[in-house]
């Protein structure tokens, strides 16, 4: 229900919406120096048929008419955004000039891409909780930059700005296109071709500066969200803005004294890729390392050092291979007792990891083997200097613990619509509240305040619907907690670990199907206790109310 009415509420945005550009768009074209109508209407009929084409070889000829409304629902959702977005740099930079953003093939490209992305997402997840599979699983991301024919990185560039473009995007639309941001900076845009390799090389060319990307001084600096796709995709061409200057001026012959500008969309993708590292090397670090809390920032350290000084070890490679290596190789060279087999298996604990990432690592050019083996010959190789510092009295400087700001996108935590309701809306209660039994706020409610409610039957005192309140309240942590739990990944057969010859194979634990069985009647055991000493203590609360 759910996701059924994730896209009702899709489709009411988009019905106001119009296939071909609105009025407000036509004023934003003809403003421009080259008017780019024609181009963008030819490009959304080009890209129209190889959609319809690609959509049916994946799903079945059968289908092609579901891609093409799919489709048309896309491009009516990437004028809506292009028009909001628009207007914000218009607002932001008062001019209405947009000649060289909208004349952009990549920009116009991105958004739609993403604009069809969000409309797809929907309807797969959909078709997967009707039937418990989805029969659309070859389309998930990131096949539409495939259909597109669109490079991860230049994908990345639009992702955020069209989150704050479209306000009306459901929570779940949010956080897909939040993991799509994070499979792009974990390994989509690290793949052989990337017009990232690009940047960096341009970056380590320009006179007079370090050979960084992004300097370590800004890890502890705030990740700022002010900038815009404008920004992203006409870096590093866009000049710095001045009270004269256009957002789409051309950039004029730079000086012999004038530094080359560096590129706003690296240094931004840069900052994003060391938070996402370094939130996802804690989390793993505490898990296994939490007895020696001195090593974690010689871990980040290593870490950071190796995606800022030899990002060739990226190539074609998991930001989560980087991390593991970083994490044995620095226990190694301190003397602390932590097997690949350990980090891998509390590794696989982790949301959305694969187990691909450990037992299917490049080695060299077409030929894959596992982690460990990738180590010993790729990491250990190119990283053993910088590693064995780390046991020497002079240490390298230690990197700067990159400031963990909050989500830039703001998610509507109430009311919400109870799901085929008639106008029924639910929301949490604020604090401060008192109940009739005094507790101060649902936070101050215990696990032994929760009921049991059987449909059917009467349902009590009024107090009840306090209760139930407390327990949406807390029911985004639950939710939460329980797709961790299915997000983990299904254990492993066997792994060879150490090229030495020690086989440190993961040899997963099963419980006897007795033990299983004894298990599960506990519980029901359990659960049939609580409810008749729920059902006691309604009967007595009823009994004490008829007394009085």
């Amino acid at each position: 229900r759910a996701a059924m009415n994730n896209i009702q509420q899709l489709i009411m945005i988009l019905n106001s919406a119009t296939d071909k550009p609105s009025d407000t768009l036509i004023r934003y074209f003809n403003n421009c120096t080259v008017n780019p109508k024609e181009s963008i209407l030819k490009r959304v009929e080009s890209l129209d048929h190889i959609f319809k084409k690609k959509f049916a070889e994946a799903v079945g000829p059968g289908c092609a008419e579901i891609g093409s409304q799919r489709y048309k629902l896309g491009v009516r959702l990437y004028y809506r955004v292009m028009e909001s977005m628009l207007k914000s740099e218009e607002e932001r930079l008062s001019v209405q000039n947009f000649s060289k953003l909208l004349n952009d093939n990549i920009f116009h490209t991105s958004l739609l891409a993403c604009a069809v992305e969000v409309i797809m997402a929907t309807y797969s997840r959909n078709a997967s909780q009707n039937d418990g599979t989805s029969a659309e699983t070859d389309l998930s991301f990131p096949w539409i930059l495939n259909v597109f024919d669109l490079k991860a990185f230049d994908f990345y560039k639009v992702i955020e700005s069209f989150i704050k473009a479209e306000p009306s995007l459901t929570r779940e639309m949010i956080k897909h296109l939040e993991r799509c941001e994070h499979r792009i900076m974990e390994c989509l845009a690290w793949q052989s071709g990337s017009p990232l390799f690009d940047l960096i090389k341009q970056s380590k060319e320009r006179e007079g500066q370090t050979d960084q990307p992004e300097p370590t001084s800004s890890l502890n600096v705030p990740l700022q969200h002010n900038h815009t796709a404008a920004d992203l995709y006409l870096s590093p061409v866009r000049p710095p803005l001045s009270a004269t200057s256009t957002p789409d001026a051309q950039p004029t012959a730079t000086p012999q004294t004038q530094k080359p500008q560096k590129s706003t969309s690296l240094s931004l993708f840069y900052k994003k890729v060391y938070l996402l590292a370094y939130l996802r090397l804690r989390t793993l670090f505490f898990r296994l390392l939490s007895d020696h809390p001195d090593l974690e920032p010689l871990i980040w350290t290593l870490f950071q050092h190796t995606l800022q000084n030899e990002y060739e070890l990226m190539r074609d490679r998991h930001l989560d291979q980087i991390m593991m290596c970083s994490m044995y190789g620095i226990c190694k060279v301190k003397n602390v007792d932590l097997r690949f087999k350990i980090i891998v298996s509390a590794y696989k604990e982790l949301p959305n990891t694969n187990q691909e990432t450990f037992k299917r690592v490049l080695i060299r050019e077409e030929q894959y083997d596992s982690i460990i083996v990738f180590y010993n010959l790729v990491f250990m190789q190119k990283l053993k200097t910088n590693i064995l510092q780390y046991a020497s009295s002079r240490p390298p400087t230690l990197s700067p613990i990159p400031h963990i700001p909050r989500s830039p996108y703001q998610f509507s935590n109430s009311p919400r619509r109870v799901p085929a309701g008639n106008n029924i809306y639910i929301s949490p209660l604020k604090s401060p509240y008192k109940f009739p039994d005094g507790f101060q706020s649902p936070t101050k409610m215990t696990p032994r305040s929760r009921i049991l409610v059987s449909i059917g039957e009467p349902f009590g005192t009024s107090e009840k619907f306090q209760k139930i309140n407390q327990m949406v309240c807390n029911s985004d942590g639950q939710l939460k907690r329980s797709a961790e739990v299915s997000a983990a990944p299904k254990p492993l057969k066997r792994l060879r670990f150490d090229i030495e010859g020690q086989d440190e194979a993961d040899g997963s634990k099963h419980l006897p199907q007795e033990s299983k069985f004894q298990q599960k009647l506990a519980e029901m055991t359990s659960t049939r206790t609580r409810m008749q000493k729920q059902k006691l203590n309604d009967g007595n609360d009823t009994s004490a109310s008829e007394e009085k």
